[in-house]
């Protein structure tokens, strides 16, 4: 800088950089920070120490020096950094700033308004003012009720979701994975859908309007933890939920069916590509979607069942009833009270009463079914659908397992390898 011009060439370099700093997150398109080393180097034939000002930019909290010691990957910054005091401790332990990523700090771009980029994109305004990318966002779980509903959409909700657009929709209106709220109340049974910020951003100016208008009132959910662990930090599930496993138990049952020579028990499978779109957590605490559910239980575990495994099984497929004359006929058997002689004549010791659970959780979806077919009534909000219905798939899922344990005591079932988390009965309680 010239003599008397007021700003030294020292201050004027380090405005400089942090003005770089700033204007590279920012023209980025996912909010990267800068490598310390190569900006440092650029500066290194000035007759002023750059790295020395960029340790006085973060010691007054203008720019945070990312090493990945808060997460791994320091060209990404996951979570709202944290303060001027701790992060110029960070750089005093680590001899400076060289291997650093730089980035400005909240306080640097709200100075700037960075925010006011995106005036229509609220969460892309946030990441544009210092929000982590991983800092997640609430969302009351009917936001999805538009992509479940419309056919130009795959989707799914289970512990992660995802909505696909299908060919010919528009790009702009899906997200290709989110997680279920984990509460740290366990009395907390509201279903409610989490997202990054990151995965919000892709998102267009409208759909973020769209979503925004959903947003949670209450914030102090979590990222379901078995979504987590595969999606940020590249490990194996713990567990699953019971709807999957409901799903995959079935699976396990035909392979078993198969394995022993006997006519499959259900006839048709809903496992992975194959699973219903709606089959999974409520989206609405309704009467009618707590109904469909029903439906859909009674369709999978009770419609589904082949009167050939019966048959192969030696239960007696018909009985003697009398008419209203008195006179007898014989007449077929349900196959729930099929599946109950099978299991009865199957089990050896059932000290936990796992057969009488299956029998009674069957007879309930059925009469749930006949109860909803036979009625008319109109929609009713009702915040216990979220536990009745979590409730009737656990039981389910155990009815289901039920019939795999004894399938399994068969000698030529021995071939089947149950995969660990069904063998270990690893399944989220909700």
């Amino acid at each position: 800088m010239e003599a008397g011009s007021g700003v030294s060439m020292r201050d004027g370099l380090k405005e400089l950089l942090q003005e770089q700093i700033t204007q590279r997150y920012l023209d980025s398109p996912d909010f990267n920070g800068v490598d310390a080393t190569l900006l440092v180097g650029a500066a290194r034939d000035l007759p002023v120490d750059a790295e020395e000002l960029v340790v006085e930019l973060v010691t007054e909290g203008a720019v945070y020096a990312n090493f990945g010691h808060e997460m791994t990957n320091p060209h990404i910054m996951g979570f709202s950094h944290q303060g001027a005091g701790a992060n110029y401790a960070e750089v005093i332990r680590r001899g400076g700033v060289t291997g650093a990523i730089l980035y400005p700090t909240k306080k640097t771009l709200a100075e700037v308004g960075a925010g006011s980029r995106y005036p229509s994109a609220p969460f892309s305004a946030a990441l544009a003012l210092g929000a982590g990318q991983l800092d997640s966002v609430f969302f009351r779980a009917e936001v999805l009720a538009k992509y479940r509903e419309d056919p130009r959409y795959d989707y799914t909700l289970d512990i992660g979701g995802e909505i696909r657009a299908r060919e010919g929709t528009p790009l702009d209106t899906y997200l290709t994975t989110f997680s279920i709220g984990f509460h740290p109340n366990p009395k907390e049974d509201e279903i409610v859908v989490g997202v990054p910020l990151r995965y919000l951003h892709d998102l267009s100016a409208n759909e973020q309007s769209y979503w925004k208008s959903f947003e949670h009132d209450h914030q102090d959910w979590v990222l379901h933890p078995d979504w987590v662990r595969p999606h940020l930090m590249g490990e194996f599930p713990e567990r699953l939920s019971p709807y999957s496993a409901l799903l995959e138990e079935m699976k396990l049952v035909s392979e078993i069916c198969d394995a022993i020579g006997w006519p499959r028990l259900y006839r048709n499978l809903y496992a992975r590509e194959n699973r219903p779109t709606d089959f999974g957590y409520p989206i609405r605490p309704t009467k009618r979607e707590l109904n469909n559910f029903i439906e859909q239980l009674n369709k999978m575990l009770i419609d589904n069942m082949r009167n050939e495994f019966f048959a192969q099984a030696r239960v007696d497929a018909t009985e003697e009833r009398r008419d209203g004359e008195g006179n007898v006929y014989k007449a077929q058997r349900g196959t729930i009270a099929m599946l109950k002689d099978f299991m009865e004549k199957t089990v050896r010791v059932d000290p936990d009463g796992a057969v009488p659970h299956a029998d009674a959780t069957l007879r309930l979806i059925r009469k749930k079914r006949s109860a909803v077919a036979h009625d008319i009534k109109d929609n009713e909000y009702d915040p216990s659908v979220w536990r009745e219905q979590t409730m009737l798939v656990k039981d389910a899922y155990r009815a289901v397992l039920t019939i795999r344990q004894l399938l399994q005591s068969h000698p030529k079932a021995a071939s089947i390898k149950v995969p660990r988390l069904l063998e270990e009965q690893a399944v989220w309680p909700f």
